[in-house]
C-alpha cells in the first residue's frame, strides 16, 4: 500500500542517528514508515511501533523485503520498554520520534483529524479503543471543554467555542468535523481566517482523546535506559506543548536545572543525574526548500541528545 506521507527532516534525522549494518533502532512513531525505511536502507535493524493498526499493516507490507531486520507492532509509545523486552532488545543505538500526524491520517475523511474534510469527529489513533472526540464533547461540561481547549491547544476563544460545542453536541447524536468548523468560524473576528484557531481546536481535541502528552512524558522517561552508550534520541515536535517537554527533559538528563512533571521528576543531584548530552543547542528547523515541497513541515523542530557512557 502506497503512502502519501513525506517524512519531515529526514536527512537531518539520518545524519544524527547514523544508521549502518549491525546497529539497531527504535522508531516510536512508524506512521508512513519514512524514517524506518531510511534506517533499513542504511543496513540497520529497526523495531517500529504505532497506535494506528492501519499504519502498522501498511508498513509491514511495504517494508517486508527487509526481512527479519524490520519488525512492526501496534503499540503505544508510552510503554515501549515492554515491547523492546518482548523483542529481545535491552537497548538500541538510536530512537526516533515524529510527533506529528501522517498525511495518510490527515487526508482520510473518516478519521476526523483534518478540518478540511467533512467526516466523523473521531481523532483516535486506534479506533478500537477509547472514545472518539464526539463522545468526549457530548459528555463534558462547557467548563471542562474550555479547560482542555486552553491547556492542550492554547485556544484564544476557548470559552465561547466550548459553550457552542457543548450546545451542539447536546443537539446531535454525533458531532462532525464540519460542526467544529462552523462553530469556530462564528467565533473568530469578522474578516479573520479561521484556520489558525481551527488548527488549535483540533490539536487540543486530538491530544485529549489520545492522552498524547502523558504518553510523551512516559516515553521520554524511558529513553535514557533504553539507549546504548553513544546511542542517540532524535525527536521532531510541532508545537510548544511537545517541544517544551522534550527540551526540558533533555536539559534535566544532561544535568541542567529544570522543573519536573508527573512522569519526569526534577533533577536533585545534577552531576549524578547526567545521562544525556544535548547535541542540538537550538532545534533544527526545516529548510525553506523542504517547506516549499512539504508545507506540513513548517513548524517542525528536531532536538537530539546522546547517551553518555
Amino acid at each position: 500500500m502506497a503512502t502519501r506521507h513525506e517524512p519531515v527532516l529526514l536527512e537531518e534525522v539520518l545524519g544524527q542517528l547514523r544508521p549502518e549494518a549491525g546497529r539497531s533502532y527504535l522508531d516510536l512513531t512508524l506512521g508512513g514508515g519514512g524514517y524506518s525505511a531510511a534506517l533499513l536502507e542504511g543496513g540497520a535493524r529497526v523495531v517500529a511501533l504505532d497506535r494506528d493498526p492501519g499504519a502498522v499493516a501498511a508498513a509491514q507490507s511495504r517494508l517486508r523485503s527487509h526481512g527479519e531486520r524490520f519488525s512492526a507492532y501496534q503499540h503505544d509509545f508510552g510503554s515501549f520498554g515492554q515491547l523492546l523486552d518482548d523483542a529481545g532488545l535491552k537497548a538500541v543505538d538510536g530512537i526516533c520520534m515524529d510527533l506529528g500526524l501522517s498525511s495518510d491520517q490527515l487526508d482520510d475523511p473518516g478519521r476526523g483529524f483534518g478540518f478540511r474534510h467533512d467526516g466523523p469527529l473521531d481523532l483516535r489513533f486506534d479506533r478500537a479503543n477509547g472514545r472518539p472526540a464526539s463522545a468526549l464533547l457530548k459528555d463534558a461540561s462547557p467548563g471542562a471543554i474550555q479547560d482542555l481547549l486552553s491547556r492542550f491547544g492554547e485556544v484564544r476563544r476557548a470559552g465561547r467555542i466550548a459553550r457552542m460545542l457543548a450546545a451542539r453536541a447536546a443537539e446531535l447524536a454525533e458531532l462532525q468535523t464540519q460542526d467544529v468548523r462552523e462553530i469556530v468560524g462564528q467565533c473568530v473576528p469578522k474578516g479573520a481566517k479561521p484556520e489558525p484557531e481551527l488548527a488549535r481546536v483540533f490539536q487540543a481535541l486530538r491530544i485529549a482523546v489520545n492522552d498524547e502528552l502523558a504518553q510523551l512524558e512516559s516515553a521520554l522517561a524511558a529513553i535514557p535506559d533504553r539507549l546504548n552508550p553513544g546511542g542517540r534520541a532524535a525527536i521532531v515536535s510541532y508545537h510548544s506543548l511537545e517541544d517544551r517537554r522534550v527540551k526540558d527533559f533533555f536539559r534535566q538528563e544532561a544535568g541542567m536545572s529544570g522543573g519536573g512533571t508527573r512522569h519526569l521528576p526534577p533533577v536533585t543531584s545534577v552531576r549524578a543525574a547526567a545521562r544525556l548530552r544535548i547535541l542540538t543547542r537550538r532545534p533544527i528547523r526545516p529548510t525553506q526548500a523542504e517547506i516549499d515541497r512539504n508545507p506540513r513541515a513548517r513548524s517542525a523542530r528536531l532536538r537530539v541528545a546522546e547517551r553518555l557512557s
